[in-house]
């Protein structure tokens, strides 16, 4: 199948390999163009005012509702392809779809109608800007473009689980209106989809293909090669435009379009350039564009509910990684808490074998199972707590399991428990060179626990150290629960 691009305005002499490409119409002689909309026309209770676009899939104008007194937009199908049964099925098609959707994050449809023999639909007028002309003037910071998508992922949330796929997500079909708020718009190439019993976003199937549908810049493998396709093609798409937002330009670029596809195919993607954010987070923002941008769909997120979580993980308005001092104080008060609740019978314990290490043995493992016991049950430590530091899973941002858990305390105190107790046995039986070994354990790490800490908070995606990667926690500032609406 060989796609004929379609934008909004004349036909270009080159293929612009960002507007929709949709399957090459029968060949024939073409139309004549008919002349648009009149500023004063009547469609309905609806007055044109001007018009907005136009393209292949249809002319766009800012109307006046009359009933209702209030601007919405209109599409109408261009009067050379106004008795075209493929086309007025198509844009019935794309009003239902987008009817669907009843979300915040999705621009709504009001009415459908055909008027003088002009099919159109009335939807909501969103004054604004799209992220396509936003991000022409450069990239955006790191932070909106995270919010952008996040958005962008809870309107496609609701289409998916409503039983549709948009197909064509892209920056100019994301619209922040004047409030700031972001719209998905343009259900144009949308296709129905089953969806599961229960409606949760993994549940949908796949779409068979009848022709080809998409942005070559930002389209999907599986979606490039006219096979059938699901949720995750619109995740690549929307993973290909956080690229887009956070870069300036698109993931991949090529001057023809069995090129670029191929890229999307095979290619590796260049990576986010550093100036785009502190090396502690580009890093993870590149990682999170990698695995939406993963040419298997199968190595996609599993869900959109999976993809909000990591979305929310890398951003600072949802996550901010406690950092080296904050952590190294919360450890401290409560080696101090633990320290001061086994101290008297520690104390005892080396009065009776008049011997001064007994407590630090003692104290290493209470702490562990004390961090174990506490995170487990409340995501936090006494001294976290006071802190305002939680620790929390990165797959799923909430409490971390036990399996987990026991991971952590055993990468951070299995070393220093063990040498502690080689301590304990010199100090009973006076082998001297179990001191030697024990000193040298303890002291190797300290240097390792804090030099791990201090790269992985002050250099690694993510602000994470070596237990934290081992065990897939992190910690953080405590933050409220965010609404998923």
């Amino acid at each position: 199948m060989r796609p004929e691009l379609e934008d909004t305005a004349a036909a270009p002499p080159a293929p612009d390999l960002g507007t929709t490409a949709t399957i090459a119409p029968r060949a024939g002689a073409p139309a004549a163009p008919a002349a648009g909309l009149a500023a004063g026309q009547q469609l309905g209770h609806f007055r044109v005012e001007r018009r907005l676009g136009a393209g292949g899939m249809g002319e766009v104008y800012l109307a006046q509702d009359l009933a209702l007194d209030r601007p919405v937009a209109i599409k109408v199908l261009p009067g050379a392809l106004a008795r075209d049964a493929g086309r007025r099925g198509r844009l019935i098609r794309e009003a239902r779809a987008q009817a669907r959707v009843a979300h915040p994050h999705v621009g709504h449809i009001y009415f459908i109608g055909e008027d003088a023999g002009r099919l159109y639909f009335a939807m909501e007028y969103v004054a604004g800007v799209t992220l396509g002309d936003r991000v022409a003037a450069g990239p955006m910071p790191v932070d909106e473009a995270l919010a952008a998508v996040r958005a962008a992922a809870l309107g496609l949330r609701e289409a998916q689980r409503s039983g549709t796929i948009h197909r064509d997500v892209k920056p100019s079909n994301l619209m922040l209106d004047g409030n700031g708020v972001l719209k998905v718009l343009d259900f144009g190439l949308a296709a129905s989809a089953p969806v599961g019993a229960a409606g949760d976003a993994g549940e949908g199937g796949a779409v068979a293909q009848t022709s080809l549908a998409g942005t070559p810049l930002y389209m999907a493998p599986e979606q490039a090669r006219g096979e059938a396709v699901d949720f995750r093609a619109d995740v690549y798409a929307l993973g290909a435009t956080l690229y887009h937002l956070v870069s300036g330009r698109p993931p991949f670029e090529a001057p023809s379009l069995d090129q670029l596809i191929t890229l999307h195919a095979s290619a590796s993607r260049p990576q986010l350039p550093r100036r785009a954010a502190p090396r502690t987070r580009i890093g993870a923002i590149d990682a999170l564009c990698a695995r939406m941008m993963a040419a298997r769909p199968a190595d996609r997120f599993d869900s959109y509910d999976e993809l909000l979580r990591a979305l929310e993980i890398v951003s600072l308005s949802y996550t901010r990684p406690a950092g080296f001092w904050a952590r190294c104080i919360a450890q401290f008060m409560d080696f101090v808490i633990v320290l001061l609740a086994i101290g008297f019978p520690g104390v005892a314990i080396a009065s009776r074998f008049d011997r001064d290490l007994a407590v630090l043995p003692a104290t290493l493992p209470v702490l562990a199972l004390y961090h174990v016991v506490f995170t487990r049950r409340w995501g936090r430590s006494i001294g976290k707590a006071l802190l305002e530091l939680e620790v929390v899973d990165v797959a799923t941002a909430k409490l971390p399991t036990l399996r987990a858990m026991v991971r952590r305390s055993l990468a951070l105190f299995a070393l220093p428990i063990a040498c502690a107790g080689i301590g304990l046995v010199d100090d009973l039986f006076d082998v001297h060179v179990l001191s030697v070994i024990s000193q040298a354990g303890i002291a190797l790490w300290v240097f390792g626990a804090l030099g791990s800490l201090t790269w992985g908070t002050a250099r690694g995606a993510g602000r994470r150290s070596a237990w934290d990667r081992i065990s897939r926690t992190m910690v953080r500032y405590r933050t409220a629960p965010t609404p998923t609406i």
